[in-house]
């Protein structure tokens, strides 16, 4: 549970809010993010645990009533995301991948968003699957680091808040085959790029070229442009 005012006070601030935006929260928990984002703009929040969803309804009641907080109560992976401008949360770490790929498939105008540091740092980052995929959606980077101290209680990990801005970095016409090639690309990650392309061509049936120099390097040496050379054949 985040509980420094402080952090809390500055994600808000990330999230350049106006009166007119929608924010959707996924993780409310007590509601101490959700209470700083209701004082700027409307909140959607979904919350899974029933003993959260029943203290937020009695915490937000006013909100409720006049209809500034809606709250859904069920699994955020497998609910349909309502309408939406904003998203800001501090989301529950063990659903970071799955509910990043769900949110980028959305449209939206701004992400900021609570990850632990590791899976922040793969996000933003090009040397492995998720940070290559991302930036076929979206410019990602962390703003900052927060401590452990900030939380309650504190975890055993450091978190990173990042935002999220849905612009691909890099842009691929078929982005199954861009995703299906970089999955397979990383399960190979010890080999070198022009085994991967003859062992994609044995698996899939898909013919792919590689250049000389690239055909040297292992996956986490390419970044996503480079990637997305070898799928469209450039």
């Amino acid at each position: 549970m985040l509980v420094d005012r402080r952090v809390i006070s500055r994600i808000v601030g990330y999230a350049e809010l106006s009166e007119d935006d929608v924010v959707l929260e996924v993780g409310c928990g007590t509601g101490n993010l959700t209470s700083a984002l209701l004082r700027k703009c409307s909140v959607v929040g979904i919350e899974k645990d029933p003993l959260m969803v029943k203290r937020l309804r009695e915490r937000f009641s006013d909100f409720i009533g006049k209809g500034r907080f809606r709250l859904i109560q069920g699994d955020a992976l497998k609910v349909d995301f309502p309408y939406f401008t904003k998203f800001v949360a501090n989301i529950p770490y063990k659903i970071s991948s799955p509910l990043t790929f769900k949110l980028l498939k959305t449209d939206f105008r701004l992400a900021v968003v609570m990850y632990q540091r590791e899976f922040a740092e793969r996000l933003c980052g090009e040397d492995n699957r998720l940070g290559v995929i991302s930036k076929t959606y979206c410019k990602a980077e962390i703003l900052e680091i927060v401590k452990p101290s900030s939380f309650n209680p504190p975890p055993k990990v450091e978190s990173a808040i990042v935002r999220i801005v849905p612009e691909p970095e890099v842009f691929v016409e078929d982005r199954e085959l861009f995703e299906k090639f970089v999955t397979f690309a990383f399960s190979m990650r010890r080999k070198r790029m022009g085994k991967i392309v003859q062992e994609f061509r044995k698996r899939y049936g898909v013919e792919l070229a590689v250049n000389k120099n690239l055909a040297e390097k292992r996956p986490e040496e390419l970044g996503a442009r480079k990637f997305a050379e070898i799928v469209v054949g450039e």
